[in-house]
């Protein structure tokens, strides 16, 4: 584990992995990024909240929209931020408030294979990771990620292409 601990850190598209791990009675979160990996002595979800509220947004905000495109349904991929139009999401592996569940960014995600514990989650700086989660469920939670950043690329396409300011030639 790393010894570098920090009070706080903004998610961006440098971001891998948020991991909640154990420190003495507290959950303190394992981040793996493009740079390093950190320890952050806030939980997971406090990171996930401070995040989207300093890139414009809340956490409520990006569940409530990602729930308007799937409709009811648990462990939804969120949107942190957008980065030139591109939409920084990230999924967990389950339930948001649960304290085992890890937030893994789509744009980190290398590939994903079957193992004996649950699944082998290697990142693009090929960190492996071995998740204690079935692999058809964290497919599906790739899968549904993949499709929300298709669905936001998507609209910020129509948005630019159909907007009421473009000029005329």
């Amino acid at each position: 584990m790393s010894n570098k601990y920090v009070n706080a850190y903004l998610m961006s598209f440098n971001t891998y992995l948020l991991q909640p791990v154990k420190h003495e009675s507290k959950i303190f979160t394992c981040v793996i990024d493009k740079h390093n990996e950190l320890i952050v002595t806030r939980k997971p979800m406090h990171v996930i909240r401070k995040s989207c509220l300093s890139l414009g947004t809340t956490y409520e905000a990006a569940r409530n929209s990602a729930r308007r495109f799937f409709g009811n349904q648990h462990k939804l991929p969120i949107v942190v931020a957008y980065d030139f139009g591109l939409p920084c999401i990230f999924l967990p592996t389950y339930s948001p408030n649960s304290e085992h569940n890890i937030w893994i960014g789509l744009h980190a995600i290398k590939n994903i294979t079957p193992s004996q514990s649950g699944s082998l989650l290697t990142l693009i700086n090929g960190v492996r990771i071995e998740l204690p989660v079935k692999y058809a469920s964290i497919s599906k939670q790739f899968v549904n990620a993949s499709m929300l950043y298709k669905h936001y690329v998507e609209e910020r396409e129509r948005l630019t292409h159909h907007s009421p300011f473009q000029e005329f030639t």
